[in-house]
């Protein structure tokens, strides 16, 4: 008798280490990895959130394509911003669906192309020509405007709204938390000069500055030329109340600048500086705004 029931203790512990391993292992997230990008010449690294199970029949996953600040990594979503327990907590609570998220390396490279010597190259290009299909032959993901999103924070704010702006058949939405978002420079401009900016930008403008690429990369350029067409992608900006009061002020204006060209843009503060306590809050109502947004069929 006291054997049968060492062995049911047993098999209960057993059964609750088998369960506790499968609720661990039901979504995975891959650092390390790497598309192959014959327009830079090299792979891009990347890392990436899969969620567990596989799409309904005849479905696919939405994709999120989430970028990194300055002098960040790919895996810093994941490392420094817990994102894959985040997005594990809304799925099983229901709070939002399913969804592959991408987080792609691109150095300090501001997202734009390069051509200059020594340069990133042309990231812009490659992320759009080489990384979404590389990501899209690998994993089952809409492969659709209307399935994709990108966002990012600081420099991968920018990001987002530069390449939705660049590439408006590419997104349904984007997401710019923190967004490290500057207005363009007239002859003169102190900033030209200024050493910080200098190494903020280290190059992708040119170097110096080159102010003629600087304003046609710009934001508020991009959003001036740009007229939303009868189905906008969808922006969703926010910044914490103790950033930095420049980004702050031109996150503000241009939110502003791109309301009066007929996009759909929501604006969020709360409480937060310019780091990853902030970001880590920011994300989830952003998921909780965008998951519904985003389609599971590509017609």
């Amino acid at each position: 008798m006291r054997c049968r029931r060492l062995l049911s203790c047993f098999g209960a512990i057993g059964l609750a280490l088998a369960m506790a391993q499968g609720a661990e292992a039901a979504s995975r997230t891959e650092f390390h990895q790497s598309a192959p990008s014959p327009i830079l010449g090299r792979a891009i690294p990347y890392a990436v959130y899969v969620p567990d199970g596989q799409p309904a029949a005849g479905e696919r996953w939405p994709v999120f394509y989430l970028l990194h600040g300055l002098t960040g990594r790919d895996g810093d979503w994941f490392t420094w911003g817990n994102l894959a327990t985040i997005l594990d907590r809304l799925i099983a609570s229901g709070e939002i669906r399913p969804m592959v998220v991408v987080a792609p390396g691109a150095g300090d490279s501001w997202y734009v192309d390069n051509a200059d010597p020594g340069s990133l190259g042309r990231m812009e290009t490659a992320l759009i020509e080489d990384f979404i299909p590389a990501i899209e032959a690998r994993l089952p993901t809409a492969a659709c405007r209307d399935g994709r999103a990108i966002g990012g924070l600081s420099m991968g704010g920018y990001g987002a709204l530069f390449l939705t702006l660049r590439h408006p058949d590419e997104f349904h939405a984007a997401i710019s938390l923190s967004g490290a978002i500057a207005e363009t420079m007239g002859p003169g401009d102190p900033r030209l000069h200024a050493d910080f900016v200098r190494d903020l930008y280290k190059g992708s403008y040119g170097e110096p500055i080159d102010r003629d690429r600087f304003n046609a990369l710009n934001l508020f350029t991009l959003a001036a030329a740009t007229q939303a067409s009868s189905d906008p992608a969808r922006i969703w900006m926010a910044i914490g109340d103790q950033d930095y009061p420049e980004l702050r002020r031109a996150g503000g204006r241009l939110a502003k600048a791109l309301v009066a060209q007929g996009y759909p843009v929501e604006q969020r503060s709360s409480e937060g500086r310019h780091f990853w306590d902030y970001w880590q809050r920011a994300i989830e109502p952003a998921l909780t705004w965008l998951s519904p947004q985003l389609t599971t069929r590509c017609d």
